[in-house]
C-alpha cells in the first residue's frame, strides 16, 4: 500500500524541491498503525507500507525491490520497522544499499552482534530497544571464513543517563518500564512518553540522513506573535487539530481548538501594557523549540494564566518562564510552560516566607526556602551573590 500526499501539502515539500522524502514502514501486522502512517505523512514523507508476511527470504526479497517501484534512480529512502520486521532489516542491510540513507528499527527481537557489525557509512542505523536483556546473533570467523551463526543472549545496561544511550557500534536507545510495541498507538503496550522520545530520535536521524532542512523555529515564532498581538484565528491556523496548550504551575490553557480559542480571547488577552519580555536562550531541536524567557511586569490587573483569581495588586513581577513548543507537521502541536509559582506569589503578597506552619517550626524551620524576583534576576544576570543564600552554613 503507498499513501502519497496532495500536491503542495507536506511541510518539508517546499524545503526540498530537489527529492521527494521516501519512508517504507514494515512490521509483522497485514495492516499498520495509522497514526504512526499519518505521522510520517503529516512531515511531508511519501509512505509505503511493507508486511512482514511470512518473514524469510521472501520478505527480504520484497523489500529490495520495493524502491525500484517508487523511489526514483537519484532519491535516496529510509526505512523504518518494528518487531521481527527490525531484526530482519538489521541483518539484511548490514551490507551496502546505495540508496538506504537510513534504518530504524523498533524493538527488533534481536540485533547482529554490536561488537562486530560495522554498517555502510552511507547508511545511518537508529535501534530502540526495551527490556534488561537481547538477543544477539553472531558469525564466528576464522582465516577469514565465516562459521555458522549462533544466537546468544546478552544484557543491556540501563544506558547513559536519563536518555538510555548505549554504546555500541550503531546508534541505540534503551527504554526503561516499557514493553515491545510502546511506539504504536493502536496497542495495548503503547506508552505516549517513550514514544515522544523515540519519535523525537526517528525523526531527526531520518531527515538528516535524507539532508532534509524543517523550519520549525518561524513556525513557533509566528503562533507567538498571533497571540501576542491578538490575533487568535492566525494562531488556530498554524495549530494542529488536537492541541494542547498548558501552563503547568496553574493548570489553565486548552486541549482543543476551541478551548483554546476561548483561553486566548478571553483569559490570556490582553497582556498587561507593561509587559516586557526577554529572550535568555532558546534551543531548537527536531520537533521541539524551547525558549527561556524572562518576563516583568506590574501587576496591575487579573492576569488569569498565572494568578488566577487574584485582584490586582500593584506590585512589580519578575519571573523566568520555560516554554517547550513541539511541532508536527508544520503546526503547533502542544506548549508547556514552567515557572516557579512560589516566587510569584511572594512577589505580589500572597506567600511570606516567615510564616511558617507550627510543627515545622518545633522541627527548627524559621522561614520556608522560597526566593522573590532575586531568582529571575539571578537567571538573567547568570550569577548572584545570594546563590545558596537558604543553606544553612553555606
Amino acid at each position: 500500500m503507498t499513501a502519497r500526499i496532495d500536491a503542495g501539502e507536506p511541510f518539508l515539500k517546499h524545503l526540498n524541491v530537489s527529492k521527494t522524502p521516501f519512508i517504507f514502514l514494515t512490521a509483522e501486522t497485514d495492516d499498520f498503525d495509522e497514526e504512526t502512517i499519518a505521522a510520517w505523512q503529516g512531515e511531508g514523507f511519501v509512505t509505503t507500507y511493507i508486511p512482514y508476511g511470512d518473514g524469510g527470504r521472501e520478505y527480504v526479497d520484497r523489500m529490495h525491490a520495493a524502491p525500484d517501484q517508487v523511489v526514483g534512480l537519484n532519491d535516496q529512502y529510509a526505512i523504518v520497522a518494528f518487531g521481527d520486521a527490525a531484526s530482519t532489516c538489521l541483518e539484511a542491510y548490514v551490507k551496502s544499499t546505495p540508496r538506504l540513507a537510513a534504518l530504524v528499527a523498533y524493538y527488533p527481537s534481536r540485533i547482529p552482534d554490536p561488537q562486530q557489525t560495522r554498517y555502510p557509512m552511507h547508511t545511518t542505523v537508529l535501534v530502540h530497544l526495551t527490556g534488561n536483556e537481547m538477543k544477539v546473533i553472531r558469525t564466528p570467523e576464522v582465516l577469514g571464513i565465516q562459521g555458522k551463526k549462533r544466537i546468544i543472549t546478552k544484557r543491556i545496561g540501563d544506558g547513559l543517563g536519563l536518555g538510555g544511550e548505549l554504546k555500541l557500534s550503531f546508534q541505540a536507545y534503551k527504554y526503561p518500564n516499557v514493553e515491545s510495541g510502546f511506539a504504536e498507538s493502536d496497542l495495548d503496550e503503547f506508552d505516549a512518553a517513550a514514544a515522544g522520545v523515540a519519535w523525537s530520535r526517528s525523526l531527526g536521524v531520518v531527515r538528516k540522513a535524507l539532508r532534509l532542512a524543517s523550519d520549525i523555529e518561524r513556525v513557533r515564532d509566528e503562533h507567538l506573535e498571533n497571540t501576542r498581538k491578538g490575533n487568535i484565528q492566525k494562531a488556530l491556523s498554524i495549530t494542529s487539530s488536537n492541541p494542547a496548550i498548558l501552563h503547568t504551575p496553574t493548570l489553565t490553557g486548552g486541549f482543543h481548538p476551541e478551548d483554546i480559542s476561548d483561553f486566548y480571547t478571553e483569559f490570556f488577552q490582553p497582556c498587561p501594557s507593561s509587559l516586557n519580555a526577554k529572550l535568555l536562550s532558546r534551543t531548537v531541536g527536531v520537533d521541539r523549540v524551547i525558549d527561556e524567557l524572562s518576563l516583568s511586569f506590574n501587576h496591575n490587573k487579573v492576569i488569569p494564566w498565572l494568578l488566577p483569581g487574584i485582584p490586582a495588586t500593584n506590585r512589580r513581577i519578575e519571573v523566568v518562564v520555560v516554554s517547550i513548543v513541539c511541532i508536527k507537521a508544520g503546526k503547533l502541536e502542544t506548549e508547556k510552560l514552567y515557572w516557579d509559582q512560589a516566587s510569584v506569589l511572594m512577589q505580589v503578597g500572597l506567600l511570606d516566607p516567615k510564616v511558617v506552619p507550627e510543627k515545622f517550626k518545633e522541627k527548627g524551620v524559621k522561614q520556608l526556602p522560597v526566593i522573590g524576583a532575586e531568582s529571575a534576576r539571578a537567571a538573567v544576570r547568570e550569577g548572584s551573590r545570594r546563590i545558596n543564600e537558604l543553606i544553612e552554613d553555606w
